[in-house]
């Protein structure tokens, strides 16, 4: 089974993110999850693990209502970088409008659309997912 061994949580929400990253660690047997408040901070320290030779996520947890940089305007800017490996991106939100999916499936690197609070369902939905992200 593929794990991820380094993953981005990008959620404004703290308790939010901390429980995301509860979950991964158990569940989806995530070696390294690192937690970002918004798209900025997140894509900030992508380009500069990608810059650096740094290690970059398997596995990207996205929210899209954030500050400063929301989640589709880093999906536009994550789409544009020069990565040597595919990155599995996962949007978890609160938001179920249409509209909404629609969007989130035009991004080659959405591998799974995901309301909020994950519930059990999900969680073995993301595992089965995460386990075709890249092929």
């Amino acid at each position: 089974m593929k794990t991820p061994k380094l993953a981005y949580v990008v959620e404004d929400d703290p308790i939010t993110s901390s429980i995301t990253k509860l979950i991964l660690r158990k569940s989806l047997a995530c070696e390294k999850v690192q937690t970002y408040a918004n798209g900025q901070r997140a894509f900030d320290h992508l380009s500069a693990a990608l810059h650096n030779g740094a290690d970059l996520p398997d596995l990207i947890v996205l929210d899209l209502n954030m500050p400063l940089m929301d989640g589709w305007e880093f999906l536009d800017a994550f789409s544009g970088l020069p990565l040597p490996t595919s990155v599995c991106v996962f949007i978890l939100t609160s938001s179920i409008h249409p509209d909404d999916i629609t969007k989130a499936a035009h991004y080659k690197e959405v591998h799974g659309y995901f309301s909020k609070p994950l519930d059990d369902h999900n969680v073995e939905r993301m595992q089965r997912l995460f386990q075709t992200c890249g092929e």
